[in-house]
């Protein structure tokens, strides 16, 4: 696939919509569509997309996690007592 591959006009996605998702599907690379020279918008393989949903999700998880590594902790024993006045796994 050459790099032009990657790039289409809007007016060639309306055209050929149902080859260019299969070519995008079968490739798994992203497809940007330009409208005006500008992007408009990018097709994406759905399992591709999921990869870059949960990556997005773990990063922001790591993000919350530093933010808060300098938080006062309890330990899993004191929030069931606090939470259900006993600790229900014991």
């Amino acid at each position: 696939r050459s790099y032009n591959d990657l790039f289409l006009k809007l007016p060639d996605l309306k055209q050929n919509t149902a080859s260019i998702v299969k070519k995008a599907k079968a490739s798994g690379q992203p497809v940007v569509v330009l409208q005006r020279s500008e992007v408009a918008a990018v097709l994406l393989d759905p399992d591709y997309y999921k990869v870059l949903e949960q990556a997005l999700e773990d990063l922001e998880d790591l993000r919350d996690i530093e933010l808060r590594k300098d938080e006062p902790t309890i330990s899993m024993d004191q929030y069931l007592k606090k939470r259900f006045g006993k600790n229900p796994l014991k």
